[in-house]
This record gives C-alpha cells, sequence and structure tokens, in this order.
C-alpha cells in the first residue's frame, strides 16, 4: 500500500471529524504534527477538537501555533479568540482581536466577536463573586501598569477560587514588575502546586531567581519549564542570559542558538546574542546578530543601542552615532543612548556638542548620574566626588576588558610599583592586615597578597569582585563605597591601599579623616593621583579627579599625618602619551 502524503492524512482527519469519529481525526492531526510540527490546518482543527473534548487551556497552544505560522487566516484568529472567550480571558481575547484588526484581517464574525467581548467585560466586572471577573480585571489593571491595583484583584480572585492556578501565575508577574521578587517566586509556586506542568511559571520564576542573583537556580527552573515544552524558544533565551551573567558566554551562544532553531525570528535572541559576542570580542559577529535582528524588527531601539556600543569599540565612532541615532528615531527618550552620544562627542573633542547631548539626557531624566558628571567635568565644575552610579556602571561595563586595556594596551604598572614602595619602606616582616579601597579586578591583590597576613578588597562594581574571587587572593570582598565602609566597618588594618581609585573620589578630606580616627591601630596609607600643579583637587575633561601635591600636603597637616614617600611617575597611557601622577606612602598613629 502506498505511503500517504501529509496533504491525505489531513483530508482524512477532516473526514473523520466532519462524521464525529473525533478520536480517529485526533489521531490523524496528531501524527501531521508530529512530522510537521508547525502544520497550519492539524494544529487548528487539533484545537477545535481539544476545545470539543472540555480541554480549553490545551487548545491554546494548538491555536497559537497555527496563528504564528499563518496570521492572515482569518479562522485562525477566531478560533484563538473563542477558546480565550471560553475560558472567560476577555481582555486577552479583546488584545488578540486588535492585533487581528491592525494587521487589516478581516472576517465576517469580528464585529460580533467584538460585542460579545464588550458585553461579557461589562457583565463579569458587575458581578461581586466572580472569581474570573477579577481576574479580568487584574489582567485589565495590569496592561495599564496599576500593578497593586492588579494584584488586589488577583487577590479577590483568589479568595473567590483558591485554586485559581492563572491568578497567581498573573500576580507573580506583576510583583515581579514591582521588583518584589520574593513574593513573585512564592506566587508562581502557588501556581505550580495547583498546576504542575505550567510551564510559564517556571520560565517567569527562573527571571525572578535571576534578578536575584541566583543563578543556577534560575537555570534549573528554565530546565524545568524546558522538560515539559522542549520548543519554548523564551526559556532558551533566558536561559542564555543567565549563563552570560555566569561568564560562561560559549555555553549561553550554545543556548541562544538552541532558541533560534525552534523560533528562527526571534530578534531578542539574535539581540542578546550580539551582546554575548561583544564580550568574547567578536565585534564583527557581534554587529552581524545586531542585523539580523533589526531585519526581523527594524524598531528594535536596544538592538541599535548595541550596535552602537560595538562599533564604538571597533573605534567606528561615526557609524556608532548614527546606531545611537537610529535608537532615538525610534524612542527619542532614551537617555542611554543620547549619554553615549554625548560620550563619543566628547572623545571627538567636540565639547559643546556634547553637553547639548547630556543636557538633553538630563531634561528626560534631571537625575541621570552619569549625564550631571560629565556636564559639571566638561563645564569646569569641580564637584566633591563621582556619583556613587556613575562609578558602578562604568566599571560594570568596563569589567570584562579592564586588565587587557589597563595593562597591556595603556601600560599600567601601578599595582607592582605602590607595592614595590610599600616592601621597601616596611623593610623585613609581614605587612599584616590590608585593606585593599576599590579593589577592581585584584590586580593589587595579587602583587601584595604573599606579604601580608590578610587581605581584604571593597568595590563599588559587582561585576569587577566577581573577577577579582576569580583570583582567590583576597580572604574577603564586600561590595560597598568606601566611605561607606571606612564608616560603618570596623578598621584594624596596618595597610590602606588604593591603586587610580581617587581619582573618581574627589575630596578626599572625609576618607582621611576616616582612616586616622577610626582604624585601632597605627597604620600606613599607599595611594596614587593623577597630578595637577594647580592647588587642590579638579575635575577632568575626562570625567577624572586630579590632586596636586600641595593638597594632600594640606590633609595631612589638618590630620596629622606623615608623608613617608612621595614620587611623580608616568601613570598609564592616555590618546598615545603618558599621564603623571602621584604615588603617596602616609604614616598615621
Amino acid at each position: 500500500m502506498p505511503k500517504l502524503t501529509i496533504n491525505q492524512v489531513l483530508q482524512q482527519g477532516i473526514d473523520a471529524h466532519k462524521a464525529g469519529k473525533v478520536k480517529e481525526a485526533h489521531r490523524l492531526y496528531a501524527a501531521i504534527i508530529k512530522a510537521q510540527p508547525k502544520h497550519t490546518d492539524a494544529n487548528h482543527n487539533t484545537g477545535l477538537l481539544t476545545v470539543g473534548f472540555g480541554k480549553i487551556e490545551q487548545a491554546l497552544p494548538f491555536f497559537k501555533t497555527a496563528l504564528e505560522a499563518n496570521p492572515s487566516n482569518p479562522q485562525f484568529w477566531y478560533g484563538h479568540i473563542i477558546a480565550l472567550i471560553k475560558l472567560e480571558r476577555f481582555i486577552d481575547a479583546k488584545v488578540l482581536l486588535g492585533q487581528a484588526k491592525s494587521k487589516g484581517i478581516k472576517g465576517a464574525d469580528f464585529d460580533q466577536l467584538e460585542q460579545r467581548l464588550n458585553q461579557a467585560n461589562k457583565a463579569l466586572f458587575i458581578k461581586p463573586n466572580n472569581a474570573a471577573g477579577f481576574y479580568n480585571m487584574g489582567i485589565a489593571l495590569q496592561k495599564q501598569s496599576k500593578l497593586e491595583e492588579a494584584i488586589e484583584a488577583y487577590n479577590k480572585a483568589l479568595s473567590l477560587k483558591p485554586e485559581y492556578a492563572e491568578a497567581y501565575y498573573n500576580m507573580g508577574i506583576a510583583l515581579q514588575k514591582q521588583s518584589k521578587l520574593e513574593e513573585a517566586i512564592e506566587a508562581y509556586n502557588k501556581a505550580l502546586s495547583l498546576k504542575p506542568n505550567y510551564v510559564g511559571a517556571y520560565n517567569n520564576m527562573g527571571n525572578s531567581l535571576q534578578g536575584q542573583g541566583k543563578l543556577d537556580e534560575a537555570i534549573a527552573s528554565y530546565n524545568q519549564a524546558l522538560s515539559l515544552k522542549p520548543d519554548y524558544a523564551e526559556a532558551y533565551n533566558n536561559m542564555g542570559l543567565t549563563l552570560k551573567k555566569k561568564g560562561k558566554l560559549e555555553e549561553a551562544i550554545k543556548t541562544y542558538n538552541k532558541a533560534l532553531a525552534i523560533k528562527p525570528d526571534y530578534a531578542d535572541v539574535f539581540n542578546n546574542l550580539g551582546a554575548t559576542l561583544k564580550d568574547q570580542g567578536k565585534l564583527k559577529e557581534a554587529v552581524e546578530a545586531y542585523n539580523k535582528a533589526l531585519a526581523i524588527n527594524p524598531d528594535y531601539e536596544k538592538a541599535y543601542y548595541n550596535m552602537g556600543l560595538t562599533l564604538r569599540e571597533q573605534g567606528k565612532l561615526e557609524e556608532a552615532i548614527k546606531a545611537y541615532t537610529n535608537a532615538l528615531t525610534i524612542n527619542p527618550t532614551y537617555v542611554k543612548a543620547i549619554c553615549k552620544m554625548g560620550d563619543i562627542l566628547k572623545e571627538q573633542g567636540k565639547h559643546e556638542a556634547a553637553i547639548d547631548a547630556y543636557n538633553k539626557a538630563l531634561a528626560i531624566k534631571p537625575d541621570y548620574a552619569e549625564a550631571q558628571h560629565m556636564v559639571s567635568s566638561l563645564t569646569g565644575q569641580t564637584t566633591t566626588s563621582a556619583p556613587k552610579k556613575y562609578i558602578e556602571n562604568l566599571f560594570d561595563g568596563y569589567s570584562k576588558k579592564f586588565e587587557q586595556s589597563l595593562v597591556e594596551d595603556l601600560e599600567y604598572k601601578i599595582p607592582q610599583l605602590l607595592t614595590d614602595i610599600i616592601l621597601k619602606e616596611h623593610g623585613i616582616g609581614t605587612l599584616g592586615s590590608v585593606l585593599d579601597l576599590g579593589c577592581g579586578t585584584g590586580l593589587s591583590g595579587l602583587e601584595i597578597k604573599n606579604f601580608c597576613s590578610n587581605l581584604e578588597g571593597i568595590d563599588l562594581s559587582k561585576k569587577m569582585l566577581e573577577l577579582a574571587n576569580t583570583k582567590n587572593v583576597y580572604d574577603k570582598l564586600v561590595h560597598t563605597d568606601i566611605l561607606s565602609f571606612l564608616a560603618n566597618a570596623e578598621l584594624c588594618f596596618d595597610y590602606f591601599i588604593a591603586t587610580d581609585v581617587f581619582i573618581y573620589v574627589g575630596d578626599l578630606s572625609e576618607l582621611f579623616w576616616l582612616i586616622k580616627s577610626r582604624n585601632k591601630r597605627k597604620g600606613r596609607l599607599a595611594f596614587s593621583t593623577e597630578a595637577t600643579r594647580k592647588e587642590g583637587f579638579h575635575l577632568e575633561t575626562s570625567g577624572r579627579y586630579s590632586h596636586s601635591k600641595s593638597y594632600i600636603e594640606s590633609l595631612c597637616k589638618k590630620f596629622d599625618i606623615s608623608i613617608s614617600y612621595y614620587s611623580e611617575v608616568d601613570l598609564r597611557k592616555e590618546n598615545g602619551a603618558f599621564l603623571t601622577g602621584g604615588l603617596y606612602l602616609l604614616s598615621f598613629n
């Protein structure tokens, strides 16, 4: 007997369906879906059969697959919308109907559907004891970003119907949007206790766990989702993001490719793939990935923004500006893009244009720390310190290429030089307990570890600390800012070291006073500065601070601290020439 074609099997299924032989029809449609998972008619008809079996929730994925594969067929829209209505998910049904109309899809029954939805919504909302009504109200409020009111509506639905898994799930989403991640996870777990195969709950719980920094638990949650739904492209995408956060870039890329094998037109995955390739230093491949994202979604502002970052790293400054301009054409209030454009203009020496860009960013977001700091640097306003958020963002973004850029490209040797000075001045014996202020990736720690009994480090950048931790040289690492640590921690150190740290502090008086007054033993402070011949300290156009020797001397006199060592050195290269800096070793009782 000759093998039947897909179309012949489909026709047999349709004939069985019409004849009321639903089990036979279901078997034939299932055989087609197994051979061609995205076969439109087989999926749509399976959805209709599943609704007929009373399993409406299970029918939705079939309707969705058919609709995504052929969005021009009005019947596919109709079947999906009717299923949502039967589930009393009227807001979702109305949104889907609106999408159909916006795409120009026309059907004889669409107007009737709209009338039915409007009446159903009104009826539900006025019934005080209808769980579905409160649930739908929650969905509607959530779409309006009224999250507190939405959560209240979900709780009312759950008080009437405690086994309402969907209400717990959507409440989890609302809580997640409020950054109440622990509460969101609790809501997802309740949804899963009622509906153990709720793949969306596993995926979103993974996102909440990722937000808490519980990366291994997040990956386990995504794997749970994928065990239930192996073709869950979104879960693969989220897992890729988590692997990237763990620094497992090659695994992240493999995971993104799995998502793309399932959904080749997944713009978000191409964008995330580009960001991961950029972290690997594969800048050309990263740009190619962003272009693929933009070919799918030409209005993808974040892909243009990320492309701008990558092009700037390639030294293609004009092309980077064009990418940021494209992002801003889509979203004129994209302050990060405005600010990055200002950075390039500053780099090109176009200071007035850069100031205009930063001021545009500040007009949209007045508390934008990076823009505030750069305007001050370019207009000659010397502030007391760089904003914490500016420093954190700067070094989080710089962490991956920090050591290669600083040590190899800019010939930076200050940790080694400062350690040599400390050892020469200290003489024989251990240095004792050492605190590395602004330890970064641990360059100073590597130099000094073998000479001290205890080494601790603090830094504002979590990503820099993660890299420092991999070196296994610190006894303790703390994510905090310097002044908070010095003001609140128990200080019992023999040495405080700070290499290229005070260039982001400016006014050093409080720092000196805290070390002098709060440390429980005699000690020494070793540090580097960018030098200036002008009196005091100054915010330079680079966004960094310079300090004069006379300024350091005045602080030492004020706080009864002595200078044991001072020299001028070449700090590192900038624009092809060495910056002049000062190396200091101070002693305090």
